[in-house]
């Protein structure tokens, strides 16, 4: 039981790493992007935001 348990949160752990560098490399693309066009860029924030949200909800 207790090695089931171990195994989820190191799943868990990973998923949750996986989310930090989406973030990450969507930010880095996002302040690129807004350089050029501002409001494509918040778009893409807008709408990586809600994908995150939904992504770590489910």
């Amino acid at each position: 039981m207790e090695t089931i348990q171990t195994f989820i949160q190191t799943i868990w752990a990973s998923v949750l790493a996986l989310g930090v560098v989406k973030a990450v490399i969507a930010v880095v693309a996002i302040a690129v992007l807004s350089k050029y066009q501002y409001i494509l860029g918040m778009l893409a924030a807008i709408l990586f935001v809600a994908y995150l949200a939904h992504w770590i909800a489910f």
